[in-house]
């Protein structure tokens, strides 16, 4: 199952892309947020009025949608009812020379797996993510990125029916961006699964991976001629008869492989690196060695399992990257908000009271959410001095965060995390700044390892080994009062 399920983002973006595949023209020019001209933009949901895909803003007037096999036309105005925020889609259509607006001719998701969770859900040392399978495919949910329906981070749990959207890492494991929660494992339950088959009887059954599946008279088959074939890589929908089996009501055919053409923009995780001129996102072979970087440095740290955006055109089967850009960081904050300016698209947040806030800047890429009232529509001009939010980007110019997720939620505690600015002082006090925030350290905060175990020598350790531009992150649980709690190297 594990192999075959290592293709499966790429497989199933193809099911949706060729449905987009459109005459390309128009040509080509790079400019704000992306590549002007007609073609494909594939990536996450990351907000409505239309719908912003990749930094653009689509407008979906008429445009086609095509949901898990149903289909409808926009109104325009009636898309967060069809869609959702981490939902993966594929949109064909025109995007405009600004590379911040674009027109949507059709839209399409289908997601990864929907089937029970088979074990408890592990929580990671800093409680930020929790690894499960469905299936055979290992699933991880982080506490702050993933998009909840009907569920939520703290409420994952075993034998739920969870639909699930996202993007493959290097070892295959499938990084969610969206679940959802179709209720509590039954017979009855509708799952959904892709894969190659193999072992096919002749008569009615079959294995993907090792999960068998049945089909016979009543199920419909669509690509397919009444049948199936070992080699084919198909999607089964149907019901539980076990928890490795499926009774089949519908059996498709999916093409093998990614069907982009012409311009271009992919979201994904880079996978199978060996240089800039030699990797994958979502399965896509991508030459980066003439693209722009954002941020600059980019360039440099280009290694699997990053998550990016491509941007470029393709050529002979592969995409020749324009522009890479990040799409994912290593700087988190979670504090208060001191000021916000919509005009300029930027906030200030302050993790301890005193310090110097941190400049935040808010684009069409950013993932908004709100968890305290569940604004549908939540913008920066719905955000207020004093509201508590959680933001996870990475470092732009001038020392601000460019925000690629940002929740308003009621925090537990405080922290930021980013490269050490300095830090001095051992087990009995000390202090440690990160992006201009100082917060001291005494007998009671905790120091941990890259591998979250504490330090033996507490912070005689931590101080004898930390270097400025080092990964750090700290903690002040709520009420927060400047001294960290917890302070432990990050990768």
């Amino acid at each position: 199952m594990k192999l075959g399920l290592r293709n499966i983002m790429s497989r199933f973006l193809t099911g949706a892309v060729a449905l987009a595949v459109v005459s390309c023209g128009g040509g080509t020019q790079l400019a704000g947020g992306g590549i002007g001209g007609t073609g494909i933009t594939s990536g996450t949901v990351t907000g409505f009025g239309s719908i912003f895909v990749n930094g653009v803003e689509f407008a979906t007037n008429g445009a086609t949608r095509v949901v898990d096999e149903s289909t409808s036309i926009s109104n325009g105005a009636d898309d967060s009812s069809v869609l959702g925020q981490g939902m993966v889609v594929t949109v064909s259509g025109t995007v405009n020379v600004d590379g911040k607006s674009g027109i949507a001719r059709l839209v399409s998701y289908d997601e990864v797996v929907e089937g029970p969770v088979r074990d408890v859900p592990v929580e990671n040392a800093d409680m930020t993510a929790r690894t499960f399978h469905i299936f055979d495919l290992a699933v991880v949910a982080s506490s702050t990125s993933t998009v909840y329906v009907n569920t939520g981070y703290p409420t994952l749990a075993m034998d739920r029916v969870l639909e699930v959207s996202g993007f493959f890492d290097a070892t295959g494991t499938l990084q969610a961006t969206r679940i959802v929660d179709h209720g509590a494992s039954a017979p009855s339950s509708t799952v959904q699964l892709k894969g190659t088959v193999s072992q096919f009887d002749g008569i009615g059954t079959f294995l993907l991976g090792t999960i068998t599946v049945h089909f016979d008279g009543t199920t419909v088959f669509t690509n397919l001629p009444g049948s199936v074939a070992n080699g084919e890589y198909i999607e089964a929908v149907g019901t539980l008869a076990d928890a490795n089996t499926i009774n089949a009501a519908r059996i498709e055919q999916k093409q093998s492989g990614l069907a982009l053409t012409g311009d271009v923009s992919l979201e994904g995780i880079i996978t199978d690196f060996t240089s800039q001129a030699d990797f994958t996102v979502s399965g896509q072979p991508v030459d980066a060695t003439a693209a722009t970087f954002v941020p600059a440095q980019l360039g440099g740290m280009l290694a699997d399992d990053q998550r990016v955006e491509i941007d470029g055109v393709m050529n002979a089967g592969i995409l020749v990257a324009l522009r890479v850009t990040q799409r994912a960081g290593n700087v988190d904050l979670a504090g208060r908000i001191v000021s916000t300016d919509p005009v300029a698209g930027t906030l200030q947040v302050e993790v301890v009271s005193g310090q110097p806030s941190i400049p935040v800047s808010i684009d069409n890429r950013t993932q908004m959410e709100d968890e305290i009232y569940d604004q549908e529509r939540f913008t920066l001009t719905d955000l207020n001095a004093g509201d508590e939010v959680i933001v996870e980007g990475y470092l732009g110019g001038g020392g601000t965060v460019i925000a690629r997720q940002l929740e308003r939620r009621t925090l537990s505690r405080y922290e930021v995390q980013g490269p050490v600015d300095q830090a001095s002082g051992n087990a009995l006090s000390g202090s440690v700044t990160i992006l201009g925030v100082t917060m001291s350290t005494g007998q009671m905060t905790a120091f941990e390892d890259v591998d979250d175990q504490p330090f033996a020598n507490g912070g005689d350790d931590f101080f004898g080994q930390v270097t400025p531009g080092d990964l750090v992150k700290m903690e002040d649980n709520v009420s927060p009062d400047g001294l960290a709690d917890e302070v432990e190297f990050e990768r």
